[in-house]
């Protein structure tokens, strides 16, 4: 079985099915709407067109939830313990959810750096295609570079491996995946309908390393913006605004998606 099948073929077709429900007529004296009715009708076409030697392009836009908590244990200043669980997309797409859990530890053996190591299970639901669990180590670090007195700015450099479980086949497949994110966040702001209030910003850069399926998820930018706020010394919240832009390709396919995210974080400091 193709990757890609399990992956991006049911989301497209989630993304149209959303588009083409009774109740939303789009044919109905709409020059907007009817354009919109074509570009599906082209998209279709594109799908069910047997490939050719050109390669054909497919571009989709998403918009997604996410939501995780994340728990963090101490052991001493520089040794502490990451956990975060969560779940994706269950209230923004009826035909796809992700649920995961990723612990992981952290060392921070200077002030400027932390290392970072851990293991993740996802597993994605679908009602079209079939479910699709996921294994990921990794490994990372964080240098905490140019160091200022007010703004928090790193750089994370990470490496993963993912490995995902292909029912149809009884069989798994892997790929090395290769991330650099650079982050600046805010101090603490005070306002005059609230405290502990900050800002945040990074960008991100997904790179695929080997050759087996790396089509099936293609290479990705993130780019996300958030505000957060501590509640208490143990709690903290935060709102992020994410957008993926991601490239794959199938045999002659190529997938573009524009995917707009909105995440809630909260974490949890045990001690």
């Amino acid at each position: 079985m193709v990757l890609a099948e399990c992956v991006w073929i049911p989301r497209f077709k989630a993304f149209v099915s959303k588009n083409l429900q009774p109740d939303k007529p789009f044919l109905v004296n709409n020059s907007g709407n009817a354009k919109r009715m074509l570009l599906l009708i082209l998209l279709g076409i594109i799908v069910a067109t047997p490939r050719s030697a050109a390669s054909q392009d497919i571009r989709f836009t998403e918009f997604n939830t996410w939501a995780d908590v994340a728990t963090i244990y101490n052991f001493n200043v520089r040794f502490r313990y990451d956990g975060d669980y969560g779940i994706r997309g269950f209230l923004s797409d009826p035909n796809w959810t992700l649920a995961y859990f990723r612990p992981s530890v952290r060392y921070k053996p200077r002030p400027w750096l932390a290392l970072h190591g851990g293991a993740a299970l996802f597993y994605s639901f679908y009602k079209e295609g079939e479910d699709l669990p996921e294994l990921r180590p990794w490994v990372g670090l964080r240098l905490f570079w140019p160091r200022t007195t007010n703004f928090l700015i790193s750089h994370y450099f990470r490496m993963e491996l993912r490995a995902f479980y292909l029912a149809g086949d009884g069989d798994w497949e892997a790929v090395l995946r290769g991330r650099y994110q650079v982050q600046v966040m805010s101090p603490e702001l005070d306002f005059g309908f609230g405290k502990g209030f900050y800002f945040l910003t990074s960008f991100e850069v997904f790179e695929n390393l080997g050759e087996s399926i790396t089509e099936a998820f293609g290479d990705r930018l993130r780019y996300n913006f958030g505000i957060g706020k501590g509640i208490s010394r143990s709690l903290r919240i935060e709102l992020n605004y994410l957008f993926h832009k991601i490239a794959a390709s199938e045999q002659r396919e190529d997938f573009k998606l524009d995917d707009h995210v909105i995440r809630l974080r909260l974490f949890y400091n045990v001690n």
